[in-house]
């Protein structure tokens, strides 16, 4: 079992009480005593073995860890078990648990789906056109519900009007007026033109009046869901019961993708779902995701494996503020940051740097080199050009999350090396909620979810969730608007960018899967659908 003596990222300094019980001149009552000598000899192996242990992990370090959990001898190899929360329900629209959440592509399809390059793949559809940048018309597989059923563009239109009332689904959705049948088709109206639109249209598709309404939640025991009350898909497993009352997924035979290895997955009950990545650790299920919301990096005792998110976490810059008016002062801070290593320094392992404001893996960006080289005398060079003297700013940052206060150190001490003053400002989340969202700040360190598709909206487009002290009306945001109508390539929106600079973008934060010994499964993994490739996961 490995184990990382830190707090998100920096080494904590030890104190008296960190050391070997050994190494302290107190022995307790009735102690036998040590020679001087070989007491010393001990300290110093003990501690050595310390150190070395508290190293800052390098990626390979952490990927995979050596796990001791064996799946229980009583399981069968065509058996996988799984989490859920046992006060919740296992409907997509309605489930308020992210484990529950995450078990939803099993049971229900989308009309499209990411793959490793988060290109939306289509899944329920057969194609789609868009003949203008607000409308896509989508035509349907030849597809059938667990029940027999044909999937229709009926359902489809249904399906997403329960996820746009969904708060699982509705952010990724806020760009669609409207969903209709047009012949044998599904015409989708975007509010402001986005060609890639389609990769967020990966909602659950289910039969027409079926989704029903949320359940009332019991006061004591019991599940919150039925077989009657959970809606068929179209997936690879479907909601089954055995003998004995206890729910399962059992594979669905009429599905068009290679028959599983695994048949039958089994729900293993949680109630905490802090404690997910421990039920590996012990054997009670054999898979389970930590989404690291945090910022700790938990110390698990089962083999792990990196998930891609679209967790953005960007520097937050107040261009209504003295000198960060200025584009090239902007720009200037920007350029002396080493953000490599500001997400390593934050996030160890689990977390991919990015100099543009989207993933490096993105299709769009694909054959483009996007990367900005740091050299210090170049940022100070910067820093005078830009007319900065003496220049000093107040940092913001959530005071409970290890990994962005490490983060935030990191960019402290880079940007004082070039002569900018950083005052940390630390703050409990409702003072930096508030902080935030009334511009009291010169610099702040966020993070926000971004859709499937990547939209800036929230950051550059007005009335965004996340774009106080952004110019909605400058040279960034309007590049943008340009971006999505097809008007312009990634590569002249990545100049316009950082001409502009109304953020730095750091990078993408990653999760967690604590995966049982001998499950093997494939090393890539995506937040949005954990289980892609499940029909080639074995024992």
């Amino acid at each position: 079992m490995r184990k990382f003596c830190r707090s998100g990222g920096v080494i904590a300094t030890p104190t008296d009480a960190d050391y070997p019980q050994c190494c302290k001149k107190t022995q307790p009552v009735g102690a036998a005593i040590t020679p001087p000598g070989l007491r010393i000899f001990a300290c110093l192996i003990i501690i050595a073995l310390v150190l070395a242990a508290c190293g800052t992990p390098s990626i390979d370090d952490v990927e995979p860890t050596e796990p001791y959990f064996t799946p229980p001898a009583h399981e069968q190899l065509d058996h996988l078990v799984l989490p859920f929360a046992q006060r919740d329900v296992l409907n997509p629209f309605f489930a308020s648990t992210e484990v529950n959440l995450l078990l939803a592509p099993l049971m229900w399809e989308a009309l499209f789906a990411a793959d490793e390059t988060h290109y939306p793949q289509p899944v329920l559809a057969e194609s789609f056109e868009q003949p203008t940048p607000t409308q896509l018309l989508i035509t349907l597989r030849e597809r059938e519900f667990h029940n027999g059923n044909a999937v229709t563009a009926a359902d489809v239109v249904y399906s997403f009007g329960r996820a746009q009332a969904s708060t699982n689904f509705s952010a990724r959705l806020s760009n669609v007026t409207a969903m209709r049948v047009r012949d044998d088709l599904v015409e989708v109206n975007l509010r402001h033109g986005d060609v890639f639109a389609a990769a967020n249209l990966d909602f659950p598709i289910v039969p027409a009046n079926s989704a029903g309404t949320a359940p009332l939640r019991q006061s004591v025991g019991g599940y919150h869901f039925t077989l009657e009350n959970t809606p068929v898909g179209t997936g690879l497993y479907y909601l089954a019961q055995d003998d004995d009352g206890a729910f399962t997924l059992a594979h669905h035979t009429g599905h068009p993708a290679a028959a599983p290895a695994l048949t039958t997955i089994h729900l293993h009950g949680v109630s905490q779902a802090a404690a997910l990545l421990h039920g590996v650790e012990v054997g009670s299920y054999h898979f389970a995701y930590d989404d690291l919301t945090s910022g700790d990096l938990p110390a698990v005792a089962a083999a792990s494996h990196r998930v891609s998110t679209t967790n953005l976490v960007f520097l937050g810059m107040n261009s209504r503020r003295g000198a960060l008016q200025q584009a090239d002062a902007r720009a200037a801070i920007a350029g002396a940051l080493d953000i490599t290593r500001v997400m390593h320094d934050g996030f160890a392992a689990f977390a991919q740097p990015t100099h543009s404001p989207f993933p490096r893996s993105w299709h769009a960006m694909q054959g483009e080199e996007f990367t900005r080289g740091f050299n210090a005398t170049q940022a100070r060079q910067a820093i005078d050009a830009a007319g900065l003297v003496n220049p000093s700013f107040d940092l913001v940052v959530y005071r409970y999350n290890p990994a962005m206060v490490n983060a935030a150190g990191s960019l402290r001490a880079q940007l004082q090396a070039v002569g900018v003053e950083i005052n940390l400002v630390v703050l409990d989340r409702a003072a930096y909620e508030t902080a935030v969202r009334n511009g009291n700040f010169d610099l702040y360190l966020g993070q926000i979810r971004l859709t499937p598709g990547f939209s800036l909206a929230p950051l550059l487009s007005y009335g965004g969730a996340a774009t106080v002290g952004i110019n909605v009306w400058g040279d960034a945001a309007n590049a943008y608007t340009q971006l999505r109508l097809g008007e312009l390539t990634p590569a002249e929106f990545y100049d316009a960018f950082w001409d502009d600079v109304p953020f730095v973008p750091l990078g993408y934060r990653m999760g967690m899967v604590a995966a049982a010994r001998g499950l093997n499964m494939p090393a890539a993994l995506q937040r949005g659908n954990l289980f892609a490739d499940i029909s080639a996961w074995l024992f």
